[in-house]
């Protein structure tokens, strides 16, 4: 009995923490089929005959959270699509971004890992452990340093300066290093002593058995690149050239009447990558918690 109590307890916890984490989204989805005018006379300071009647005497209104729309309409979506191609500028700004970043890394870090798990060499482990602080820094620590790198390189007000620093991002090598001690060094030893040289046993022996986790770290950096803010305020001089997470903040004040259709516009991708990518992220996660 106490057993019963205590497993639905847990599934309780869960799922309120399950509800927790949806809701947002939800609500974003729900209050992008409003219509632009229910969007003003909820959420800005603008009074309205629609909610003259929330006038108090400062002359403000008070916010009126709506989960659902008093009418169900496309009219956000249609102004995005037809009146708003800054934004798809935005966005493809977003995924120049991104592509280069994601794949340097699939590239990158396995290679990495690898020499740091069976390379022989002095300070491997100190170099190792050096390069993890760095995993544990907030990105806003790290702007000053690459800022000045990026300056000395001449790429400061270019991509490359964003790019470049997320390409070598820790993360990744420290995930696959993981999983790499969980692999069987018999598999390697016998490859080179059939006659393959490193190159061989990497590619054709250790790098197809990382699939999984090179998947995970793909996702986990997706999600962070894809919300770069920072980097891009600091890095990027041209309002024009901006990611769209960066420029959702200027729809609040410019087009408030279509935040949340553009909210949901910028979520799709992570939400792809996320329900397409949830069960290799389990996996590479779990593989790289084992070590033998």
């Amino acid at each position: 009995m106490k057993r019963k109590v205590m497993k639905g307890f847990i599934i309780l916890i869960v799922a309120l923490a399950a509800f927790i984490a949806v809701f947002p989204i939800f609500f974003t989805l729900m209050n992008s089929f409003m219509s632009e005018q229910e969007i003003l006379d909820r959420y800005t300071k603008e009074i309205t005959e629609s909610n003259a009647a929330d006038f108090v005497a400062n002359g403000l209104h008070y916010v009126r959270f709506g989960l659902f729309p008093e009418k169900f309409t496309l009219g956000q979506y249609h102004k995005l699509l037809t009146t708003g191609p800054e934004y798809f500028r935005m966005f493809w700004n977003s995924v120049l971004l991104i592509v280069p970043i994601l794949l340097g890394q699939c590239l990158i870090a396995p290679l990495a890992a690898y020499a740091f798990e069976e390379m022989r060499f002095k300070g491997k482990e100190v170099i190792y452990f050096t390069y993890l602080i760095v995993m544990l820094m907030p990105t806003q620590i790290l702007l000053v340093p690459n800022f000045i790198v990026a300056d000395w390189l001449g790429i400061r007000d270019s991509y490359l300066a964003i790019i470049l620093p997320a390409m070598f991002h820790p993360l990744g090598v420290f995930l696959v290093r993981q999983q790499l001690k969980a692999f069987p060094k018999e598999c390697g030893e016998a490859a080179r002593i059939d006659g393959a040289d490193e190159w061989n046993v990497y590619t054709k022996i250790v790098r197809p058995n990382l699939n999984s986790v090179v998947a995970a770290f793909f996702v986990l950096l997706f999600a962070d690149n894809w919300n770069i803010i920072d980097q891009a305020v600091v890095f990027i001089d041209s309002t024009y050239r901006m990611p769209l997470s960066v420029f959702l903040g200027n729809v609040v004040s410019q087009a408030p009447g279509i935040f949340f259709a553009v909210s949901v516009f910028y979520m799709i991708p992570a939400l792809l990558v996320f329900a397409f990518g949830q069960d290799y992220l389990a996996q590479g996660i779990d593989l790289s918690s084992l070590k033998y």
